[in-house]
């Protein structure tokens, strides 16, 4: 069954009271939209505002009987008539500026949030398959590795978290983004209004806008977007997992457990955090166990769903850093491993066809004795990298010839491991 997210997201809402949120937390954006602009019409502002015109030349025509707004100029068509703040009303915006600076789309209340992302993730659940075919289908690009993708795969169907690891330069970080092709849209507030504090869930540099879906005649507050994909690393912090005020944007914003809601959550490099492995389970065994957390805004306790997939990730030794404690509560433990001769060999081909080389067998033999010889592992990575040299040499010395050279891959392999970095500060 396809997922119908027509009947999940709220329609347009025609009046203030059908916004359910605190008149006062509206009339407070048009004012500080009017301050930001200077002068600007109703449908504009109610563009930028994500709320229907008629409710905010309603609030424009009680700030005018306030003194607060006056008409200012326009075309004399209904909604192109422009306002602009009195005396009075630039003194009440610099007021609010000063305690609650966020401009933006109006907030949905929480049980709103709370109410429409739980049937989001339900309907996801119950209508939205995932399995081996459309795996093969949407990875298809992706060389080797067919048993980790079948393991992956297996755990996303599942949609519970797992323990990735493996020698830096698999692919680990590369493939555990790739879960999210395999998952449904969501739909996310732009921000929630909790106790009158202002939470921003919609973040732009991990949630995309679903272009193909027309939200024409639903709530404009609410964006439907692909499947997240939140990745934090070795600046992770236990404080970020909470809620934090937000300087950039005058508000507060969902921390990232809260904004992968319906994506991926990957916690990469394991391990290299400022706070210990530990702590950050402990953090997050109610999420993993449960899919909400409770957090805390203003005194308010509150339980949120943060029901995503959570890998972990890390090219450290697993058994030196986790305990048994973590792993039984990680169902799937993947391991990324070197890939063998024949993936090697996938890999170097792909690479060779994407940087306009070509590719020989015979390569591969010369390259594989080097490795032999140096006692070196393969890597995944290697090839790309390797033949990403090659290429610059050939462009260095302007040689169009793409057949590639023995002595052209022994060079390449020699500056790629280098075997000793030091400073020389000798005379011979």
């Amino acid at each position: 069954m396809a997922l119908d997210i027509a009947n999940i997201l709220p329609r347009e809402a025609k009046t203030l009271l059908e916004l359910n949120i605190d008149p006062e937390i509206l009339t407070n954006l048009v004012i500080k939209e009017l301050y930001l602009h200077g002068k600007d019409v109703p449908r504009k502002i109610a563009k930028r505002l994500k709320v229907n015109t008629e409710i905010i030349q309603g609030i424009i025509s009680e700030l005018k009987k306030q003194e607060l707004v006056a008409m200012v100029g326009g075309t004399g068509m209904g909604d192109d008539y422009q306002y602009g703040l009195y005396p009075k009303g630039v003194e009440r915006a610099k007021n609010i500026q000063d305690r609650d600076a966020y401009i933006g789309a109006a907030p949905v209340c929480f049980d709103e949030y709370i109410k429409v992302t739980n049937l989001m993730l339900s309907e996801s659940k119950k209508n939205f398959r995932i399995n081996r075919v459309m795996l093969e289908e949407k990875l298809n690009d992706h060389t080797g590795y067919k048993d980790v993708l079948f393991q992956i795969g297996q755990a996303v169907c599942a949609r519970k978290p797992a323990f990735v690891y493996g020698f830096p330069g698999n692919g680990k970080t590369f493939l555990c983004s790739s879960v999210v092709k395999l998952l449904p849209p969501m739909v996310v507030p732009y921000a929630v209004e909790i106790g009158g504090q202002l939470v921003r869930v919609f973040d732009p540099s991990c949630h995309e806008i679903l272009e193909t879906f027309d939200t024409d005649g639903f709530d404009q507050r609410w964006a439907v977007v692909k499947p997240p994909l939140i990745t934090v690393g070795g600046e992770l912090t236990l404080d970020d997992l909470e809620v934090k005020y937000n300087n950039k944007y005058g508000c507060f914003d969902a921390p990232p457990q809260v904004k992968a809601t319906g994506g991926v959550l990957l916690v990469d490099d394991l391990g290299r955090q400022r706070c210990s492995v530990e702590e950050i389970f402990n953090r997050f065994i109610v999420p993993l166990e449960n899919k909400v957390d409770y957090l805390v805004l203003g005194g308010q306790r509150m339980q949120v769903p943060t029901d995503e997939i959570i890998l972990f990730s890390t090219n450290l030794d697993p058994m030196k850093i986790v305990d048994d404690a973590f792993l039984r509560r990680l169902p799937y433990k993947i391991n990324v491993r070197n890939p063998n001769i024949q993936e090697y060999t996938d890999i170097w081909s792909n690479a060779c066809k994407k940087l306009g080389l070509t590719f020989d067998p015979e390569n591969i033999k010369q390259i594989l004795e080097i490795y032999k010889a140096k006692k070196h592992a393969l890597r995944a990575v290697h090839p790309r990298d390797i033949l990403n040299i090659i290429r610059d040499r050939k462009r260095y010395l302007e040689d169009e010839n793409v057949a590639i050279t023995a002595q052209e891959i022994q060079e390449a392999y020699d500056i790629y491991f280098v075997t000793e970095l030091t400073l020389l500060d000798t005379i011979e």
